[in-house]
Order: structure tokens, then sequence, then C-alpha cells
């Protein structure tokens, strides 16, 4: 059965991107030492859920080809957008239990990520939809910007499953939501 991860990298001080939503502050890491890693954890995935701003951020580049070809991605919004070419891509607004079920029906025995923001994975975590959270800590400080992850409440404790550590200072910590 397909379970919901929120696979994401922030700050040391818990954001995924700037006060002006950038992420530059990352970009400068480059992403060769984290290929294999991120390949791996891609193929295992079924289904794709983000957020309008994440979306607006995959089609702010002009050189765009669309980065998860032949996985289904759900785009959570109340605005038209244009759709991207040679992207399986549906539009939601609606109940997220009702966008749960449908993301794991598509994902089948692979697992569904929720990409970028952390809204989107704060309303799954905040229904008791949210299975884990992959989160790789960047050595850096930002100071200000978009939250890791911002729940309406707390949570019980996580559990934490693996730390792998990167060249350079990063760590991914995985942790399961009970």
């Amino acid at each position: 059965m397909a379970r919901t991860l929120y696979y994401v990298a922030s700050s040391i001080d818990g954001f995924i991107a700037d006060s002006d939503d950038r992420i530059d502050w990352l970009l400068q890491f480059g992403f060769e030492a984290y290929d294999e890693h991120y390949q791996r954890f891609l193929s295992g995935i079924g289904a794709i859920v983000m957020g309008a701003a994440t979306y607006d951020f995959l089609l702010g580049d002009e050189n765009l080809e669309w980065p998860y070809a032949g996985i289904p991605t759900w785009v959570v919004t109340h605005r038209d957008l244009p759709v991207v070419a040679g992207a399986d891509i549906t539009f939601f607004a609606g109940d997220i239990g009702t966008l749960d079920t449908e993301l794991r029906a598509a994902a089948g025995d692979r697992d569904v990520w929720v990409v970028g923001g952390g809204s989107v994975a704060a309303q799954f975590a905040d229904a008791g939809l949210l299975d884990q959270l992959h989160v790789t800590i960047m050595p850096i400080l930002v100071g200000s910007g978009k939250p890791l992850l911002p729940v309406g409440q707390a949570s019980p404790p996580l559990e934490l499953l693996r730390t792998t550590p990167f060249a350079g200072g990063a760590v991914e910590h995985v942790y399961t939501l009970s």
C-alpha cells in the first residue's frame, strides 16, 4: 500500500525557501552529491502532489523539461494554471482526504511524494495522512522565509527511522509519523 512522504530540503533554522520565496541558498550546494540517493527515492514514487507555489516555481524555468515525466502529478490550487507539455497534471481543489485517496490509488504499490511547499504537507500531516518525513538539513541559516512544516498543532513524538549524512555537512533524517 502506498505511503505519503514529504521529501524536502531545509535550512538548519527550518526554512524551505527564503522570505522572497527563493531557494538560491539551496541551489548553491549543487545536487551531484545527492543524485544517487534522490534517484533511488524517485524510483519508488508512483504519484506526486504539490501546491500552486511549487508548480509556479517550476513554470518559472524558461527551459523547463518536466522533471517528473511518467509520474501522475496533482497540483492543489484554486487558480487556473497552464499545463506543462508532456506532463500528466491534474489540478485539484477540495477535500484533502479525497485527494489522498486519489493519490494512493494512482501510486499503486509505490509511494506518494508531497513535493515542495510545506503548507500542502502540513495539510496532510494535520489530517493524519502524512506517513513519513524525509528532511535533508542543509548546513546553512536562512533567517526567515517559508517554514518547513507549518502544522496547526503539535504532533506526538516522531520515530526516527534512519539518518544519512552527505559530504559537505548535510544530513537527511527520515521520520515516521504516528
